[in-house]
Parts: structure tokens; C-alpha cells; sequence
């Protein structure tokens, strides 16, 4: 099976057909960055066969799954990424294949053997002879221990490993002659191993302040071992420019012949789009300017410059068909015209920019002066709502009276500490909270548990609490973490009493719901036949488990849905009655409907239309800007306003232009802020370009801290921009004087009416200035229909976008007054 990293055959047929320069347009319009997705996309297509091979072994899989280290399946296409991302075009071959020997694996110059656990005698005796006649291996580390097969394998490397470590400092990746000197974030699992003598290292490790840490990359005769598995560990940048490396340092010039090639018509596309590229910068930069945006043009020009330079490069490399070189420059390309664009970009006067704020971070920052200065660095990033991981598999992460603290955070309050830090700086500060997940596999190593270890809550509680396979086992397939049961009142009620405790003893302005959902569980799967559990099904169903037809199954996820909602509601009540106004969000999936009830029984669209939540905070993690502006579309189209959306942002898969990337497709679809995921993948790069770019002055408010007076500011800010136009000669808006007139009418009685409005006004007077804002959003648009044609679209985009903001938050508002959950001043309010 040919693999080049992404699913070439599925997207050629939209690519080479005419359905994208009809929809090219659209594209831009509906995410100005969205086409450098496509660019990347269309240069990953492999046409030939590769002299490099990927081994999916299955001996592998099974031992991977049964150290409970991920889903392989998942990581298996996280591992496609990073070979896509370092151009590599491969073949995937088999534990079969292999077994075959030279005659079918001895064409290949370089196989790789990713996230090596163990593989049968017959592979690693035919891996030994391919490399014992001039075979080229590389292996990669899977972060758990090395049963007998990879043992031997990893001798050929020279390797011999000792454990797994956990990072809990910052730490640096070095390869001088590569040019390679690359953050890796806290947290990050790599292989403690000890070289052979007659080995080279190739990369070592070391601190902040450039102290040697030990070896990284490490190579003996044909075979080199990364001590980390690049599919979860590190930027996807950074993996791909070492495994780049690695292979050319094992075969000189093997990166340029496997370099993915691109065909003419491919090329022909691409040209295209960087042409329409290069004009959709240049009338951004003229729309900042006339805009009257307070933005670095010299920056800007500089850096469109650089790109317009980098294309023609990429052109002429393509000619010589030099593949590896074009798409070194189409790279270089896409990161300067995503500078140019997020210096370019407006700062959002009302925006919710959120962080999830991690255990391992936590962990690291040891004391209150370290987690001043992890607050410091929050803030200069631009940073002003942070999600705190308040328990972790089981642990908390406070001196708690209901749960067991974890005992990295010992002797003094990470979460006592993080609520003062972060209102000091007038951060919102909620408390994250894992709800029915209890216990992880994958974090037992990192406090020297076993890995069977269930986690505090069942060991120091009941076991009648978990939930069970039909197999009696308490993790589900495929997975590492162990859940209560969602139906358990007992269990449900620790869960309430640990909120409780949290609300009661802190400031903090929010809870977030995580893991409030069954685990993956789908058809030979499930979870719940634990024995209290089935009794309750059974009791309240009359049916039985033991016949599991399809009605019975049908019925029974309908009966887990409403056991997670039930719990929604209950806990949503509880904190209502404890601290009105609290934010109460939930970590959900974006995943559509009736595939996510099927798999996960959770159904958030319940939980929104019955205010038990006001903020959902998907977990959109996807690597194209398109499919997020799909995702959180989505969702928020689900929500129909009546909660406020931050999608959610995997940044670790993320290089700074697609971070820039996907920060404008979440604008585009109308959402009011993101949540970047997580403060341990915030590396200087992405910090930066945040900083420089979107992210370059404080928003005033978030949308959920006043909301009223977020729509007021919006509205009057909105007010002063379009008068500011129809005043300057130079920018005036393009219109016939009696639809202006009719325009500064509305805007007039719509600001009045804003400003009438109160925390007690009814859901029916916040509705009808909705509606008001509405009829003038479409006002507005006809109103600067003109605007396109003389080539100032952008600004017209840009001022209706205002509109939309409003018509958010007052929806929002609304639907919140109907439910009697309204929301009340918090940190951010006060700035």
C-alpha cells in the first residue's frame, strides 16, 4: 500500500477538477489563509514509488494497545503527518512482507520502524540482514518499555534503554551540523537510554541554559534510534526537520529522492493559488491602510516581499525539478505570507482568548515565583481566560479535603496561586475539571505507579464505582484511562463535592466540564457492564444485557445519554446555587451528532438549549484551517448562539503559520475567541507571531464577562468607525447620500436603544435589539455593496463583521436570561 501521508486518491479527484477554482473565491473569502492549506495539500501527492518504507507491524499494534501507550490506529496517522510535513512520500509494508527478506524489502534504501514496542523473530532477523547489506534503519521510541523483538532491534542501533522520562522542565533538542535547536515542551515522554561505545550521537538534549541533559539521536553503523516517538511528542516542524535529517544522514540525498513530486497539473494549481495569494495580500495590505489599522507596514511589505521572492524560487526549483527544493520554498512562502497576514490582522476590541493550562506546566513552575512568572508570560503572549488543569487522572492539583493531591504539587497550592496571579493581570482563571475520568494509564509512570494502577479515586474509594467491559476489564479497548460510571450516584456525588470544595475555597470565575462523557465505546466495545451499573440499566429498561440486540443496545445508549445529561443538569444547578454567575463550559467533541451519541453519549446540544452550560470549548484538533472552520461551524450552527463557541486548537500540530491560519478560521465562522491547547506546546515561535500579530493589544472585554457591555463597546466602536469613513475625503464608503442617511438612522436608534439596556432587562427587550442589529447587518451590507468593486472588500468584510459579533453575544445573552442563568461581572470585566 503506497501512503504519502494523507489520503492523496481522495482529495485528486476535487483538486484536478474544476469544483476548486469555482470555489476558490469562496474559499478566500470564507478564510483568506484557507488556500496554504490547499497549497500544502496538493505538494504532499505522491506519484511513484518510494525508496523509503514505514513498517506497520502487527505484532506492534498488539503490544502498543496492550501497554495501554494510545490508540494506534490514531497514532499510525499522526506518524503519516510527519513524514507528509517532511515531504517524504513512503510505502507502507507488513509483518509479512518484511518476513519475505531482501527479495521484497532489498529495493528500499531506508525502512522505517515507528513507535517500536516488539516485533516477531522472523522480522527482526530479515530487519538484521537488510542492514547487515547496506539497509538503512530508523527507529523510533514509543514511550513504553521495549518488549524482547525491539530489544534486539534497538541493539542494532546501539541503544539500550533504562525507562521512560517524563519532562517537567522545558528542554532542547541540538544538532548542530543539522541546524537543529528546537523547544521541546514539559511533559514530553522520551527514552532515558544508555549509547554503546562504538555509536555516534548524532542529537543531544539539554536545559533552557544549555546544559548537557544526554543523548536524543543516536547512530550506529546503519541504523539511528530517536529516543522519542515523533507521532506525540515535540512540533510537528521540529519532527519533521530531524527525521529529514536523519535519513540524510544515514543515505546522502535520499530526502531529495523521496521527495514527493508534483505533477504539472498540480503545479499549474498551485500556481494559481499563490498568484490569487499574492493579490489577496497585496489588497490586504491596502486595506489596513485604509482602514487607519495600527499595524507595522514596513513589517508587512517585508515580509510579502520575502514571499512574492520565495514563490518565484519555488517556480523556477519546480523547472529544474529540483521537488525537494520547491517545496522547501512553497514553505517558506506559506510562513511569510502568514506574517504578513497576522500583522495585518485587526485586534478584536471584545475576544476570549483561552488557553488550556496543563499538569505538566503546572507541575514545573514548583512555587508561587514560578508561577508568577508562567502568569507573566501568559500575559505578554496576549492571553486573558485560562482553563486550569484543577485534577488529573485522579489527582488534584490543590490541597484538597475530598481528593488526594498530586504528589508533585506537595506542599503548597498551584490553583491557590494561579487565581491570584491571573487576576492580577486581569486574567480569567477557571477551574478545569475531569469529571467521569479518573485515572490514566499513560500518567502512572510519571508519579511511579504501576501501570494497572486505577488512580486515587477507585483504590481509595469503591471499585463499585468503575466502569467495566463485558470482559470485566476497567479500561475500555484501545484506550489507557479508567472512568467512574456516569450512572453511579456515589461516584457522581464525589464528583459534586470535589466542584464544591473548588467553588467554596477559591475565586475563581468558572468550572469547565471535561471528560463529561463515556469513554469511546462503540459496538463490541462498550463500557457499563459493570454489575451495578447493568442492575440500574435493568431496572429502569427492563431489558437485559445479557441479549444485547440491536434495540437493546439502542435503548441503552439512549439510557447513558440521559445519565450524562441528568449529571449536566444536577452539577450545573449545584454551582448555580453555590456562586451565581459562575461560568459554567464543557471540553466537548465536535464530532457530528449521531456518531458522537453513538460513541460517546454525549449530547451538548441539551445541555446549551437549557443554559446548563454557557461556554462550549470544542476540541476541533485538526491540522487543515478548513476542516476547522467546518467544526467549529458546526457547532456553533448547532448552538445557534445560545452558548458562546471557542473552538479549540491542538497547537502542538501546529507550526506559527498554521496556528495564524487557524486563529482567522475560527473569526471567519463568527466564533468570539479560541482556546489553544495547551500552554506546554506555547513555544516562542507561536508566542511571538500571537503577540505580533492578532493577539498585538488587550482586548477591553470577553464575550462572557458582561455581555451587554461587550455589545455596547462593539456597537459604539462600530459607530465611531463608520463615521470616522463617511468624514475622511480620501476613505469615504462608497454610497448614494439617502442610503447613508438611511444607515446612520439605524445605527442611531440601535445605539440608543444598547445603551438602554441593563443586567436586569428581560430576555424580550435583549431580543429585540438583536433583531434590530439584524435588520441592520443586512442594511449594512447592501450599503457597502459598492465597496468591492473599487476594490476595498476586505473593509467591508471587516466592518459587517462587527454586526455579527453583536448579534453573538446578544443572542447569547438572551437565551441566558430565559434560562435564569445570567452571567455577572468577572476579572476581565474591570478593564
Amino acid at each position: 500500500m503506497k501512503c504519502v501521508g494523507y489520503a492523496f486518491e481522495e482529495n485528486f479527484a476535487y483538486y484536478s477538477s474544476g469544483k476548486m477554482f469555482e470555489n476558490l473565491a469562496k474559499a478566500f473569502a470564507s478564510g483568506i489563509l484557507s488556500c496554504l492549506i490547499m497549497i500544502t495539500a496538493c505538494a504532499s501527492a505522491a506519484l511513484a514509488s518510494s525508496p523509503v518504507a514505514v513498517l506497520k507491524s502487527a505484532r506492534n499494534v498488539v503490544a502498543y494497545q496492550d501497554q495501554h501507550l494510545g490508540t494506534f490506529d490514531d497514532d499510525w496517522l499522526a506518524i503519516g503527518r510527519t513524514l507528509g510535513a517532511a515531504n517524504i512520500q513512503y510505502e507502507e509494508i507488513s509483518d509479512a512482507e518484511v518476513s519475505f527478506g531482501l527479495q521484497r524489502i532489498g529495493s528500499y534504501k531506508v525502512i522505517i520502524i515507528p513507535q517500536l514496542v516488539d516485533l516477531p523473530a522472523s522480522v527482526v532477523s530479515a530487519l538484521t540482514e537488510f542492514q547487515r547489506v547496506g539497509g538503512k534503519l530508523v527507529i523510533t521510541d514509543a514511550g513504553g518499555t521495549p518488549l524482547a523483538g525491539a530489544q534486539q532491534l534497538e541493539q542494532l542501533a546501539g541503544v539500550t534503554i533504562a525507562g521512560e522520562n517524563t519532562t517537567t522542565e522545558k528542554r532542547k533538542i541540538v544538532w548542530s551540523q543539522k541546524g537543529i535547536n528546537d523547544e521541546f515542551s514539559i511533559g514530553s515522554v522520551v527514552a532515558n537510554f544508555t549509547p554503546a561505545s562504538d555509536s555516534t550521537v548524532l542529537a543531544r538534549w539539554t536545559d533552557a541554559s544549555g546544559r548537557d541533559l544526554g543523548p536524543a539521536v543516536t547512530r550506529k553503523n546503519n541504523a539511528t534510534f530517536i529516543s522519542w516517538s515523533p507521532a506525540l511528542q515535540g512540533e510537528i516542524t521540529t519532527n519533521a526537520h530531524v527525521l529529514g535529517s536523519v535519513m540524510d544522514d544515514l543515505a546522502p540525498g535520499i530526502a531529495q529522492q523521496a521527495a514527493v513530486q508534483i505533477s504539472f497539473a498540480e503545479f499549474q494549481t498551485i500556481q494559481e493559488e499563490l498568484n490569487y495569494l499574492t493579490k489577496r495580500t497585496e489588497e490586504s495590505i491596502k486595506t489596513a491602510k485604509q482602514a487607519d489599522l495600527a499595524v507595522p507596514f514596513n513589517l508587512i511589505q517585508e515580509k510579502y516581499d520575502s514571499a512574492v521572492k520565495n514563490v518565484n524560487s519555488f517556480v523556477q526549483s519546480y523547472r529544474d525539478r529540483n521537488f525537494f527544493e520547491a517545496d522547501e520554498y512553497l514553505g517558506r512562502a506559506r510562513e511569510d505570507f502568514a506574517m504578513a497576514f497576522a500583522l495585518a490582522m485587526p485586534v478584536r476590541p471584545v475576544e476570549a482568548r483561552c488557553v488550556w493550562l496543563d499538569r505538566g506546566t503546572i507541575v514545573s513552575t514548583r512555587n508561587k515565583q514560578g508561577m508568577s512568572a508562567l502568569f507573566d508570560r501568559l500575559k505578554a503572549s496576549g492571553i486573558n481566560v485560562v482553563y486550569f488543569e484543577t485534577n488529573n487522572a485522579g489527582f488534584t492539583t490543590f490541597p484538597s479535603r475530598v481528593a488526594q493531591q498530586n504528589p508533585d504539587t506537595l506542599g503548597w497550592d498551584p490553583l491557590g496561586c494561579a487565581v491570584e496571579e491571573a487576576h492580577k493581570r486581569g486574567i480569567e482563571l477557571h477551574s478545569w475539571v475531569w469529571i467521569f475520568n479518573v485515572g490514566n494509564a499513560r500518567h502512572n509512570p510519571i508519579i511511579g505507579k504501576p501501570a494497572d494502577y486505577p488512580g486515587p479515586v477507585l483504590s481509595s474509594h469503591d471499585f463499585a464505582w468503575a466502569l467495566q467491559s463485558a470482559t470485566g476489564s476497567l479500561i475500555p479497548p484501545k484506550q489507557y484511562e479508567f472512568w467512574i460510571d456516569p450512572s453511579c450516584p456515589e461516584a457522581k456525588n464525589y464528583v459534586k463535592n470535589l466542584i464544591s470544595e473548588i467553588i467554596q475555597k477559591y475565586k475563581i470565575d468558572g468550572i469547565q466540564l471535561d471528560y463529561i462523557r463515556y469513554p469511546f465505546n462503540n459496538r463490541g466495545g462498550e463500557m457499563g457492564f459493570n454489575w451495578a451499573g447493568r442492575q440500574r440499566f435493568e431496572k429502569d429498561t427492563g431489558m437485559n444485557l445479557d441479549l444485547l440486540t440491536d434495540e437493546t443496545r439502542e435503548v441503552w445508549i439512549a439510557w447513558k445519554i440521559q445519565q450524562v445529561n441528568n449529571f449536566v443538569k444536577d452539577v450545573s444547578a449545584t454551582i448555580r446555587q453555590l456562586k451565581p454567575g459562575l461560568r459554567i463550559s464543557a471540553a466537548v467533541y465536535a464530532l457530528p451528532r449521531r456518531w458522537r451519541l453513538s460513541a460517546i453519549q454525549q449530547e451538548w446540544e441539551t445541555w446549551v438549549a437549557n443554559g446548563w452550560v454557557d461556554t462550549l470549548n470544542p476540541m476541533t484538533y485538526v491540522t487543515s484551517a478548513k476542516d476547522l472552520e467546518n467544526n467549529a461551524g458546526y457547532v456553533r450552527e448547532s448552538t445557534a448562539d445560545k452558548a458562546l463557541v471557542y473552538p479549540g486548537l491542538s497547537i502542538r500540530q501546529l507550526d506559527p503559520a498554521g496556528l495564524i491560519e487557524q486563529l482567522d478560521s475560527a473569526r471567519v465562522t463568527g466564533t468570539l475567541g479560541t482556546t489553544l491547547f495547551a500552554v506546554a506546546q506555547l513555544d516562542d515561535k507561536k508566542v511571538n507571531i500571537l503577540k505580533s500579530g492578532p493577539y498585538r493589544k488587550s482586548p477591553i472585554l470577553t464575550p462572557q464577562s458582561e455581555p451587554l457591555k461587550a455589545s455596547r463597546l462593539l456597537i459604539d466602536d462600530f459607530c465611531v468607525m463608520v463615521n470616522r469613513y463617511l468624514q475622511d475625503p480620501q476613505k469615504h464608503i462608497l454610497s448614494d447620500q439617502a442610503s447613508t442617511n438611511e444607515v446612520l438612522v439605524q445605527i442611531d436608534q440601535i445605539q440608543k436603544s444598547m445603551h438602554h439596556l441593563h443586567a436586569n432587562s428581560s430576555p424580550a427587550e435583549i431580543e429585540a435589539v438583536c433583531k434590530d442589529v439584524t435588520s441592520l447587518h443586512e442594511t449594512i451590507k447592501n450599503w457597502l455593496r459598492l465597496e468591492a468593486f473599487i476594490q476595498r472588500g476586505f473593509r467591508a468584510q471587516y466592518i459587517v463583521s462587527y454586526l455579527g459579533q453583536v448579534e453573538a453575544i446578544l443572542s447569547y445573552a438572551a437565551h441566558k436570561g430565559r434560562t435564569g442563568s445570567t452571567p455577572t461581572s468577572v476579572a476581565g470585566a474591570d478593564l
